[in-house]
């Protein structure tokens, strides 16, 4: 009878036992509390779309690519990438300078046929809806092409509207 200790093992720890050095234990044994851990507690996550929000946050500690390097080293500005501006909608601005509500989008996509992303009809109207609520909110808005991005003219744009 072939493998009936590794489906032995297996039924031994689904019953909660605890393997410590190659030792099963019991699941109320000291080894066995020694080892687990009890679960990280989840913090709350504040959403209030602006400087303060958790996900804008998390998103600003995770995202340094070119774009933003490029800005801050000519600017001396920070960009806050993937910036959530609002609790209404799960709407987010690629690129965002909260204090004078400037934000930066990529347009990503426009020259692709069929029905992907941003193209689409619906990704189209969901853009419209997006940036009418941006304008809404206050915000001033610069739409650039990937290839555009790290230009002199898209850093003219931001000077621009930081006067």
């Amino acid at each position: 009878m072939k493998g009936w200790g590794t489906a032995l093992i297996k039924d031994v720890k689904s019953r909660g036992y605890v393997e410590v050095n190659s030792v099963l234990y019991p699941p109320n044994s000291a080894q066995a509390l020694s080892v687990t851990t009890k679960p990280k507690k989840r913090t709350k996550t504040l959403k209030t779309g602006c400087v303060d929000d958790t996900r804008n946050i998390k998103n600003k500690e995770k995202y340094n690519d070119p774009f933003i390097q490029f800005v801050k080293q000519e600017l001396g500005i920070e960009l806050w990438p993937e910036f959530y501006f609002c609790t209404d909608r799960q709407f987010r601005i690629d690129y965002a300078i909260p204090e004078f509500k400037i934000a930066i989008e990529q347009e990503g996509g426009i020259y692709m046929k069929g029905n992907s992303g941003h193209s689409s009809g619906t990704g189209i109207a969901r853009d419209m809806e997006k940036n009418n609520l941006l304008v809404s909110k206050g915000w001033r808005l610069i739409r650039r092409q990937p290839c555009e991005m790290l230009t002199i003219e898209t850093l003219l744009f931001v000077k621009e509207l930081l006067s």
